[in-house]
């Protein structure tokens, strides 16, 4: 055993201690900016918490999955590497101070069982990754890094003197040099981590704990106009702070640009860039003022390009929920008075008919049996329904209430039906959203069940509306009441025609609502030849219709709008089957004008058109 003077000890343990105090004092600091944030942390459903902690964590489910399914491995033999070495690093500084945890012969034990295999498997995975970064440079990890670069040297560093040591490779000096030289890197992390990336190391358990399980998660903005112009001015003034989940998401980012590399409005040439926009650049001005007050800093036109899709905060390995569209968005509409030009029509319809088409009637309103109590079912239309938005679409709900009246389902729609709110919510217009939303509540509170063929009504109708009101009615996406027709052998199907099918699911529906089986158990029950689009179910590409862009969709530079489309033309598919009116919309003004000439245009229906032709 190499034998340490009292000098040595001294010097070591002031090492250990201005490391530790210098990790510590940064922590601190940034969980008192954390702390600073609007509303509670959540501890609520403790075993669900615990369990995604071990699945995201443990288990890295999330981080080797995917396009990335190598360099989370790579990452993941670092982790189990540095879990393997906990032990380890208390026994090599306990044998500095006389006070080993170790047994020679448990030492040798672990050695070989663990320490041996883990120092070597997690010097492929730091190389490997190193390798990604620095040879390879993937454009969505950014510029280059030299913590990145350091953390790569500290941790191959720290594995080859683990290594050469316990195989006792040098002794005297060269042994004890060997032992700093270890001693060194360890402390260097202690100084290392605070000031780079890395302290999602610490964080992102904690992170991963604490996140909501509401996506999104953007907390209510309830305006009473009746408040004194004191409690409003606070109103407007707390629209610029980010809440405590949002704070601490900024200071655990890995940078690891995921959220970049899944963002719609970023693949169609926008210059929406989630990992700067919505988190990084947030990062030094929290850190500079000491607190939470930075919603302001956040890029204005990046924030209009944004389509809420929620892929960005579906693929991050360490729980953020990246984006802040409706906290930019709000800010400026309510606390600034600066509406983008291209929404005012849209919202002055919303305020004055109740509607975003400004309109005064609807055929298909008119046309559909109107709610009474003896009734099963509201039929909730939407206005991109009800107002006929895409013509073709309202076959689809005819088609829809063919499936209902074939299963025996009586249903009704609601005379005085205005909209759910979404595009006032999305744009940032709390107002007009409370507005709709107070009517709407103390008609639907009056039913027990609702169902709409439009996700974003869904979201609004279910989720949205909690964070406001107490919501006395159950509301189903329509390919949940399919689905569930189906099951009760209340509908029966004969498949179709051989062609081949394929499914868009809708962002609100797969994401938000968390829903991927429902749509393909009626769309496997009509159609045999079924296969998945490349980006499917919660991995999704958005269809450029989200965070109401569907009326700005042919302004600006970008191809969001087309991304999707495109994919489905390249795929070869007969038809395409959405869950969702705007995507439907969408599909239809993509798919056409994209199609080479000589090919025949695939056909675009809902989940209600293939199911509806197939009734047995």
């Amino acid at each position: 055993m190499i034998q340490f003077s009292l000098v040595e000890q001294i010097v070591l343990a002031a090492f250990l201690l201005s490391g530790i105090s210098f990790f510590l004092y940064h922590l601190l600091l940034r969980l008192k900016i954390v702390l600073k944030g609007k509303s509670d942390f959540s501890v609520e459903e403790l075993p669900k918490r615990i369990i995604r902690v071990f699945d995201e964590v443990i288990l890295h489910k999330k981080v080797a999955s995917g396009k990335r399914k190598s360099a989370g491995i790579l990452h993941a033999l670092v982790m189990y590497g540095f879990i393997f070495f906990g032990l380890i690093t208390i026994n090599h500084f306990g044998m500095a101070f006389g006070f080993p945890i170790f047994s020679d012969s448990f030492r040798h034990t672990y050695f070989l069982i663990f320490g041996a295999p883990w120092a070597i498997l997690c010097t492929i995975g730091i190389l490997g990754l190193a390798y990604r970064r620095f040879v390879l440079k993937p454009e969505a990890l950014g510029k280059f890094s030299s913590t990145s670069a350091l953390v790569s040297v500290f941790i191959v560093t720290l594995m080859t003197t683990y290594l050469i040591d316990e195989l006792h490779i040098l002794s005297g000096a060269a042994e004890k040099f060997n032992w700093w030289l270890h001693s060194g890197v360890i402390g260097g992390f202690l100084f290392l981590i605070p000031q780079s990336k890395h302290m999602h190391l610490v964080l992102s358990p904690f992170n991963i704990f604490l996140k909501p399980f509401e996506v999104p998660s953007h907390g209510a903005i309830p305006i009473d106009m009746e408040a004194s112009e004191e409690e409003l001015d606070n109103l407007l003034l707390d629209l610029s702070r980010l809440s405590k989940d949002q704070a601490l998401d900024i200071f655990t980012c890995v940078e690891c640009g995921r959220c970049t590399d899944v963002c719609p409005a970023n693949r169609g040439g926008g210059i929406l860039n989630p990992k700067y926009h919505f988190i990084l650049d947030l990062k030094d001005p929290m850190l500079e003022s000491g607190d939470v007050n930075v919603v302001d800093k956040i890029n204005v036109e990046a924030g209009w390009e944004c389509t809420t899709c929620q892929a960005c905060t579906e693929v991050c390995p360490v729980g953020n929920h990246v984006e802040k569209a409706d906290e930019i968005r709000s800010f400026q509409v309510l606390a600034e008075g600066d509406v983008p030009q291209e929404y005012q029509k849209l919202l002055r319809n919303l305020q004055e008919t109740g509607n975003t088409e400004g309109s005064s009637s609807s055929e298909l309103l008119n046309e559909l049996p109107v709610y009474t109590a003896d009734k099963e079912l509201v039929l909730w239309l939407g206005c991109f329904a009800k107002h006929a938005m895409d013509p073709n679409f309202v076959s689809s709900v005819r088609n829809f209430v063919k499936i209902l009246e074939s299963a025996g389902v009586t249903y009704g729609v609601l005379s005085n039906e205005q909209c759910s709110g979404d595009p006032a919510n999305k744009l940032g217009d709390k107002l007009t959203y409370q507005l709709l939303m107070d009517q709407n509540v103390e008609e639907l509170n009056k039913v027990k069940n609702v169902t709409t063929m439009c996700p974003h009504c869904v979201v609004n109708l279910q989720k949205e509306y909690k964070k406001y009101h107490e919501i006395k009615y159950e509301v189903k996406h329509h390919t949940q009441v399919i689905s569930e027709l189906l099951e009760e052998g209340r509908i029966n199907i004969n498949p179709g025609s051989l062609e081949k099918v394929t499914y868009h699911d809708p962002c609100n529906l797969s994401r938000t609502l968390d829903e991927v089986s429902a749509p393909r158990n009626a769309i496997k029950a009509a159609a045999p030849e079924f296969f998945e689009l490349d980006e499917s179910g919660k991995e999704t590409l958005c269809c450029g219709a989200g965070g109401a862009l569907w009326w700005k969709k042919d302004s600006g530079e970008g191809r969001t709008h087309l991304l999707r489309a495109e994919q489905v033309i390249e795929s070869k598919t007969d038809t395409v089957v959405t869950g969702c009116n705007f995507c439907y919309g969408m599909m239809n003004q993509g798919i056409g004008p994209l199609t080479p000439a000589g090919q025949e245009e695939i056909k675009v229906k809902d989940v209600a058109d293939i199911v509806a032709e197939n009734l047995s």
